[in-house]
């Protein structure tokens, strides 16, 4: 090992100390950093996709320059004799090279920390996923390096060995992507392919930047890197013999026939797997194994697809990633979830009427009238991209209940499949389908109903009137946008709160209007009677009146005249009022706030809580979402002034906006007399009778107008986690919580692009050219104090 150590060193150094070295170093960064930066600020994510995707482009061009001069400048500079004539085995100094090249590798990976640095100060990075990925970047690398000293040895040219070493690098990467091997299998069926899982390198490395450390692609970088250096110390050790070439040869073929052969092995196998996501989204959930841990019978899936054989390309794994899945379910359920393959062909579709009717497959229109239905996809051929039709979509059948059908898996969908298929599963295993009113303008709140009917909710208009009473059967109340409410009405929404009636209040204080006349900005406030308070605030909460803002804000598009409302158009304005919420002033580790990266909460309110009156009825409460730091409060005015937009120099602090409030409602109203409904006479008024008490939950949200038509595209997720959570646990938002997110970064200031742009475009080449000139003058020294000395060290 001292001897590695001393090679490991001389090697080292020999990038350090030229200027070579800090160029390469460099030039990487800002290729990799650099045009990731560039791209970056157009529209930030907390996410390095982007940079791990071109990470094996640079590889092919940088590495193949590192490793060049291994071997072919020995030989350039007839050393190689001196250098294996030293007391150590080529395998010492075969090791030393290798990881002198693999220590450079890491550090300019190192210098690319900034990136993920900068993610961390801006957003909120999924980080076990970048660490995964450092891990694939380091052992494609690694790979990479171990090629290029390979070619380098064979080689007695530097530049024939770059050039070598390139196209063998960017072979194996290109062999690995699924565009080469489209058009491969355009040519040849199968060709691209058989090429891509024998040969090619990019499906293990792209594993690693999902966040998922699979052992089998492991073993596969480790094998192959091995097998690079035996043939390289075999070839430098005996290539002055005799049988150098005969030896050479049949070492070469049997290395390739042990990677080819572990290569097919490992196509299809996991020898198990790490998920280092932050919410382990490639890891069957725990809300998935509890749902299926209480299925009473078993579930039964058929998985209807096109053979892989008939597949395009690009979707010729799809078959095994969804199986692979079902096999998941089936481990984690005990044996509950039973699946089956169907194999079918949509070859009959594209007959004409005439042939169909004779050709046609009865599976085929059993199928159809089923709901499986095929569907078009783009695939690469000879002549250019074509339509293809396949099949692939899932029944899910459980007891006697209909089969539904889970239409349309690609691979872009894989990530949700698990919260699919429990979903389904979930749904078809309840006793009952949750019942969910819903009291609010219908015209402004249309989508609310649909979403819900999406996730198979029944859903119930509720006008609160003596023809549309409140029905008592309801798991869900919602109450959207109430206004203008009557005796009777408030009366109704106590007794329901009181008999542990689940309810979610979104309630509007205040709107407003933007209007543009003659160039200038006019935002007059429209009154709202919201007098729900009338009711809550005996319980201990209600919903501010003043106007609630915040400097964290988001745009909205106002037109400036009638043509603009009809094609769009118009200005962006970007008011206080148009509060956007992110996940650090939430409590994420709540599972109401699962996926919610935020909340664009428009002409909101602050949640009031008086914790006295709510510990005097024995009720609890916890915040789930505020508004940032930087808000303040303004008293309602008919018109919005301009120094009301600016926030003022203190009592800035962070208002709650989304409460649970929980724990068993008093009957306030027993024994008094029950409000007439409106027109009835109040002659002989009855008085309420006691209702048991049984725990309720009530979600106060200030704001009603976040949930309306306009941004239910924003908001929807977090209606459905408010809904589900009270309907039907928190189940199913863990599951639903573990499907890939959206890391969008939100107000990103000019101050800081501009800092972060000279951190990663100067910053990090200034210190490794600081880095270089100290180096310089350490080692100026160091022969200046041993004049007649040879100085490699580090």
């Amino acid at each position: 090992m001292r001897s590695v150590g001393t090679i490991f060193r001389k090697e080292l150094a020999g990038y350090f100390n030229s200027a070579i070295g800090y160029i390469y170093l460099i030039v990487f960064v800002l290729l990799t950093s650099g045009l990731f930066v560039t791209g970056f600020f157009e529209f930030p994510m907390a996410e390095m996709r982007s940079f791990f995707t071109i990470l094996p482009i640079v590889f092919c061009v940088f590495l193949p320059a590192v490793t060049m001069r291994l071997w072919a400048e020995e030989r350039a500079e007839n050393t190689l004799e001196m250098l294996l004539t030293l007391p150590v085995g080529p395998l010492t100094v075969i090791m030393g090279k290798y990881l002198a090249g693999l220590a450079f590798l890491a550090f300019g990976l190192i210098a690319t920390l900034t990136v993920p640095i900068m993610l961390y100060s801006l957003g909120s990075p999924d980080m076990g996923q970048i660490v995964a990925s450092y891990a694939g970047a380091l052992l494609l690398g690694a790979f990479f390096l171990a090629l290029g000293q390979l070619v380098s040895g064979f080689a007695r040219d530097q530049i024939v060995a770059f050039v070598c070493s390139l196209l063998a690098c960017f072979g194996l990467y290109l062999l690995g992507t699924d565009f080469i091997a489209s058009a491969l299998d355009g040519w040849a069926a199968g060709l691209g392919s058989t090429l891509r899982d024998l040969l090619g390198v990019t499906g293990h490395y792209l594993d690693f930047t999902r966040g998922v450390v699979e052992t089998a692609n492991i073993l596969y970088f480790v094998v192959w890197i091995s097998l690079f250096l035996i043939l390289n110390g075999m070839y430098i050790e005996g290539r002055g013999r005799r049988t150098a070439k005969a030896t050479m040869a049949a070492a070469t073929t049997l290395a390739l026939g042990i990677g080819l052969s572990l290569n097919a092995m490992l196509a299809d196998t996991s020898l198990g797997r790490f998920d280092l996501t932050e919410n382990k989204i490639y890891t069957v959930s725990d809300g998935s194994k509890r749902i299926l841990s209480r299925l009473d019978a078993p579930v039964q899936v058929k998985y209807y697809v096109t053979p892989a054989s008939e597949m395009p390309t690009e979707l010729k794994n799809l078959e095994r990633d969804v199986m692979d899945k079902l096999r998941e379910l089936r481990v984690v359920s005990g044996g509950q979830v039973n699946f089956e393959r169907v194999h079918m062909r949509a070859a009959n579709v594209l007959q004409d009427p005439g042939a169909e009717a004779a050709n046609e497959d009865p599976m085929e229109k059993r199928m159809l009238q089923k709901g499986v239905e095929p569907f078009s996809v783009q695939a690469t051929r000879r002549t250019g991209a074509v339509s293809n039709l396949i099949y692939s979509s899932i029944g899910v059948a459980y007891r006697d209940k209909s089969e539904e059908i889970l239409g349309g898996i690609v691979p872009n969908t894989l990530p949700d499949l698990e919260y699919a298929l429990v979903s389904s599963i979930f749904r078809l295993s309840r006793d009952k389908t949750p019942k969910v009113g819903i009291f609010g303008p219908a015209e402004r709140y249309s989508m609310v109903g649909s979403l819900l009917q999406q996730e198979q909710y029944q859903v119930v208009p509720v006008a609160l009137t003596k023809d549309s009473p409140l029905p008592e059967d309801l798991d869900v109340l919602l109450l959207l946008d109430p206004q203008g409410l009557d005796e009777r009405q408030k009366w109704e929404i106590g007794r329901a709160l009181a008999r542990g009636q689940k309810t979610v209040m979104a309630v509007q204080t205040n709107r407003w209007d933007y209007s543009i006349t003659q160039g200038r900005l006019n935002v007059n406030r429209i009154p709202q009677n919201p007098n729900v308070n009338d009711v809550v605030q005996e319980y201990g909460f209600r919903f501010d009146d003043q106007v609630l803002m915040d400097d964290n804000n988001a745009p909205i598009r106002v037109a400036r005249n009638q043509l603009e409302q009809m094609f769009g158009g118009g200005i962006n304005l970007t008011l206080p009022m148009q509060i956007l919420i992110g996940r650090e002033t939430m409590a994420v580790d709540d599972p109401l706030m699962a996926r919610i990266q935020a909340i664009f909460l428009l002409w909101g309110e602050r949640v009031v809580v008086e914790e006295d009156v709510l510990a005097k009825h024995g009720l609890s409460h916890q915040v789930l979402a505020s508004t940032g730091e930087r808000s303040w409060l303004v008293p309602p005015a008919q018109t919005l002034q301009q120094f009301q937009v600016k926030a003022p120099d203190d009592g800035l602090k962070s208002y709650p906006v989304l409460t649970r409030i929980s724990g068993i409602f008093p009957d306030l109203q027993e024994g008094k007399p029950v409000p007439p409904w409106p027109g009835e006479e109040n002659l002989n008024a009855t008085l309420a009778e006691p209702v048991a008490g049984v725990a309720g939950e009530v979600l106060a949200i200030g704001g009603a107008e976040l949930f309306a038509d306009g941004l239910m595209s924003t908001n929807g997720d977090l209606l459905l986690n408010c809904v589900d959570s009270l309907a039907q646990g928190t189940d199913l938002i863990q599951v639903r919580k573990s499907q890939v997110e959206s890391r969008y970064i939100l107000n990103v200031t000019t101050a800081q692009t501009a800092w972060w742009k000279a951190v990663n475009f100067v910053l990090v080449a200034a210190v490794l050219v600081g880095i270089g000139l100290v180096r310089f003058a350490y080692r100026r020294r160091r022969r200046a104090a041993h004049p007649g000395g040879f100085d490699g060290s580090l």
